[in-house]
């Protein structure tokens, strides 16, 4: 028993670590193509970007039936089907879709720090619907944890370069708030996924790639839809025959054509989003969902030192370059890990800490 738990804990720590590295890489290239421009006109594609992210997910179904993977079978737990996979998937359109937006008008890093945020959204979640509890020193970290984002989104306005930035801070603030909302929506699908874990037998690799062909499907109605509605904002929409779209497919494809790096940019994002899943659900499946939430922040720090080196060594703006406002953003990721530390109850809090589990149900 104590080798299989010794198993169970190297397990869940290559499924984290791996979540981390591949959940970068999947932000900084998706980064790499909103900040591409091709014969003048920028890459700006959030709905087929998140089109190529479902593809990424379905991706994982040809694997489940080429190898012909068997769910371990829970004599108490009711068999799945595909039909319940709808709703998380329809989440992800949305989170996809508000995110992609957002990501073309803000710095990675800030991006990245504000879906910290994930971790109280989802920890509220969890005591409302999951039924569980949160301990004083839980509460105390998420606190901590709404005070970090706050300081990081408050970088985002002070000490702006304008020179390296035609975004207004109108823009940046709806950024903002894209990602703030899109954390409920993103928390819905996790919390979904973990109560369909709970009570029905689902394998991993055909939770994603039903999740990725619902995807599919959703925005394959929609995006045909976007391609024809005009588009009015000075800023975020895709401009074809010199009229503004919500999206623009044929552009799309056209851009890709036109530039190497930017197709391989693409299917690398295709690719790594289908790891990433993979790692993230099986970490919900075999730990929780908030252990998923919270693990998705640590990627920030690397995400903001590619992002800096990106900026100061190449013609492409990734990050704020400037001091003041880095600090400020660093102060503000700190106490965002910091509340991230203590809600985990990894650094304890002596007169805060409970002597029930963390998140234990409620009977």
């Amino acid at each position: 028993m104590v080798k299989n738990s010794e198993k169970s804990k190297h397990f869940i720590n290559i499924l984290l670590v791996g979540m981390v590295i591949i959940g970068t890489l999947n932000t900084l290239v998706y980064k790499y193509q909103n900040t591409t421009v091709i014969d003048g006109v920028s890459f700006m594609h959030p709905y087929m970007q998140g089109l190529c992210m479902f593809i990424g997910e379905a991706i994982c179904l040809v694997f489940y039936f080429v190898f012909n993977m068997k769910v371990e079978v829970d004599p108490n737990k009711q068999i799945g089907g595909f039909r319940r996979l709808a709703i998380p998937a329809l989440f992800d359109v949305i989170t996809a879709s508000l995110q992609n937006v957002a990501l073309n008008f803000i710095p990675s890093s800030i991006f990245q720090m504000m879906r910290g945020g994930l971790m109280i959204v989802t920890a509220a979640f969890s005591k409302f619907v999951l039924k569980k509890k949160l301990s004083l020193q839980q509460s105390i970290g998420i606190l901590w944890a709404i005070i970090g984002i706050f300081i990081v989104g408050l970088s985002n306005f002070i000490y702006r370069e304008q020179s390296k930035s035609d975004f207004s801070w109108e823009i940046k603030l709806i950024s903002i708030l894209l990602i703030i909302l899109s954390l409920f929506t993103q928390a819905t699908s996790y919390i979904y996924e973990e109560k369909l874990f709970l009570s029905y037998n689902y394998h991993v690799f055909y939770v994603v790639g039903m999740e990725g062909m619902w995807g599919i499907l959703t925005l394959g109605i929609i995006i045909p839809i976007l391609n024809f509605i005009p588009c009015n904002f000075r800023d975020g929409c895709v401009y074809r025959n010199d009229k503004g779209y919500f999206e623009s497919s044929d552009l799309f494809f056209y851009q890709l054509g036109s530039d190497l790096w930017l197709t391989l940019s693409v299917i690398l994002g295709i690719f790594s989003i289908t790891l990433y899943n993979i790692f993230g659900v099986n970490v919900t499946k075999h730990a929780s969902s908030l252990t998923r939430s919270v693990v998705d922040t640590l990627r920030t720090i690397f995400i903001w030192a590619i992002g800096l080196v990106v900026t100061t060594t190449t013609s492409r703006v990734w990050e704020n370059t400037s001091y003041l406002a880095n600090l400020i953003e660093l102060i503000g990721f700190c106490i965002l890990v910091l509340g991230n530390l203590i809600y985990k109850e990894i650094f304890i809090i002596k007169y805060l800490q409970s002597k029930n589990q963390v998140l234990v149900e409620v009977e």
